[in-house]
């Protein structure tokens, strides 16, 4: 799950980058978007630090252990993948400098030459093969990554520099989820919690957990520039206190703001900047933990509750799109210009509710403290056509395990995460669910739908499988809809934008600082 951000003018900017800012000792800095040179606005620094403040920042440092997106700003920055998406979404080469599709199961891979691990070892085509072996081992710390590389059976390792990945099935986004599997460095595998080795621009000198993460630049990486020395990641839950560090300069950017305290930071001469994460708000209508929720006229008569042009305004901050009908958003394969939305109709609302017979239903909805007040809203929504809900708060990483295994809580909001994959795959919180893990969408068609697309390699069949998925997920209400958010940078007016890549990620090595 989680986070993410277009442009226009106005005070607001919307853009393609997000938001940066920097302190560096006692100079007054600004950052620019451009990757190299001076610009209009001041000379051109080097040895930056910046400081870059957000409600989470990892609950490892072994990026092949990590529960949910939270950590792949500080994985961005120390390891690298064979391939990665650009600033427009197209893949782009990593550690791998060209791929071939050799036939539906089989991608021939070359892999940069010269790379070496932070510890000094050469990057090898040996090494992709220990670091598939290990995901895919069984080891449950890597259930998550190990979900993302499901379909590889395995690597041939050809020479140095050549390797052939292989699957059981046709994988039609094999190459988008390799965008997500980080390279390590295999003589690291042991301690890659405490010390790791990556490829990366920044390598750790130093971790608190649950504090903060400091990375220096690491010179030897291909990716390695003089701009910026050091990049610390810091840990602030309370959204007030993240609003203080920001105004005190204990960090230069805010990320995630909740949007009423942006907001009340461009009014104070900030800067909000934003992007669109392609990622969906919504509730998860759990039918397992409450069973009138298997009843589609209770779950139309939430979706017809809500308010969501209001929703927008009042919940995000303006910060987003109003969403009725579908998971995926224009631009995305799958999204359907015809379906309809559903609309504000309490009177419905209530019609429905009265007919199944759940008048006062309690309905309690658990989020994470970054989304209380878009929660509080819907509980607003649901109380005044007569279901009775309140917000339940749990801490981060608790709410990622009542996400991915199992809620006692009838209704869960969360943002999706597809934008990671640039792909519906991305949303298997949706898909079929495995072991002990809670189905969210007890949908046997939506489900199949689910698995076909994902074995498809046709793009014009896949995309119309992708269709139908959304078309039987809006007819049967399985998702309350609520909107197409955006994520929020907040910075001093000062600072530039920061470089983003594909994946909405920062670039800190791409950063230029001016004084």
């Amino acid at each position: 799950m989680l986070f993410s951000r277009p442009t226009s003018g106005g005070s607001r900017r919307r853009v393609t980058t997000a938001i940066a800012g920097l302190a560096v000792a006692s100079l007054a800095l600004t950052a620019c978007g451009s990757s190299s040179g001076d610009d209009a606005s001041g000379k051109a620094t080097k040895d930056a630090t910046v400081v870059f403040g957000s409600s989470a920042i990892t609950n490892t440092l072994d990026p092949h252990a990590v529960l949910s997106s939270s950590g792949r700003s500080y994985s961005k920055q120390v390891f690298d993948t064979l391939l990665t998406f650009d600033a427009d979404g197209n893949l782009e080469p990593g550690l791998a400098t060209e791929w071939n599709r050799i036939d539906d199961t089989s991608i021939e891979f070359k892999l940069r030459e010269g790379v070496t691990f932070h510890a000094g070892g050469a990057f090898t085509g040996d090494a992709v093969k220990k670091n598939v072996e290990r995901v895919t081992s069984g080891d449950p710390q890597f259930g998550t990554m190990a979900g993302r590389l499901a379909s590889i059976e395995g690597v041939e390792v050809k020479d140095d520099t050549t390797i052939v990945i292989t699957t059981k099935d046709p994988d039609p986004i094999l190459l988008n989820r390799l965008t997500l599997f980080d390279i390590i460095d295999p003589a690291s595998f042991d301690k890659a919690a405490e010390e790791p080795s990556g490829t990366g621009p920044f390598q750790l000198t130093e971790y608190k957990p649950a504090d903060s993460i400091t990375l220096d630049r690491f010179d030897a990486s291909w990716r390695a520039t003089e701009n910026v020395k050091t990049v610390t990641l810091k840990q602030i839950a309370d959204p007030a206190t993240l609003v203080s560090a920001l105004k005190t300069d204990a960090i230069d950017i805010a990320f995630g703001l909740p949007s009423d305290m942006a907001i009340q930071l461009e009014g104070a001469g900030f800067e909000n900047t934003t992007r669109s994460a392609g990622s969906a708000a919504i509730n998860s209508l759990v039918a397992d933990a409450e069973p009138k929720l298997a009843d589609v006229r209770v779950r139309k008569a939430i979706n017809l509750a809500i308010n969501r042009e209001e929703f927008v305004d009042a919940a995000l901050g303006g910060f987003g799109k109003p969403n009725g009908s579908q998971l995926l958003q224009e631009g995305y394969i799958g999204f359907d210009e015809d379906l309809e939305s559903y609309d504000y109709d309490p009177e419905e609302a209530k019609k429905l509710i009265k007919e199944a017979g759940v008048e006062g239903l309690e309905l309690p909805i658990a989020t994470a403290p970054l989304f209380k007040s878009q929660a509080e809203a819907v509980a607003g929504y649901l109380n005044a056509v007569g279901f009775k809900s309140e917000v339940v708060i749990e801490e981060f990483s608790a709410f990622v395990g009542t996400l991915l295994q199992k809620s006692k809580y009838p209704l869960l909001y969360w943002q999706t995460d597809y934008f990671d994959l640039r792909d519906i795959s991305s949303v298997v919180r949706l898909g079929p669910q495995g072991g002990k893990a809670q189905e969210h969408i007890d949908n046997a068609e939506y489900q199949k739908l689910f698995v076909a697309q994902g074995k498809e390699m046709d793009a014009d069949k896949r995309e119309d499988l992708i269709e139908d998925m959304a078309e039987t997920l809006n007819e049967n209400a399985d998702v309350l809809f609520l909107a197409w958010p955006e994520n929020v940078y907040t910075a001093g007016k000062d600072l530039g934008d920061l470089p983003l890549g594909g994946d909405s990620l920062v670039r800190f090595e791409k950063l230029v600082v001016t004084e």
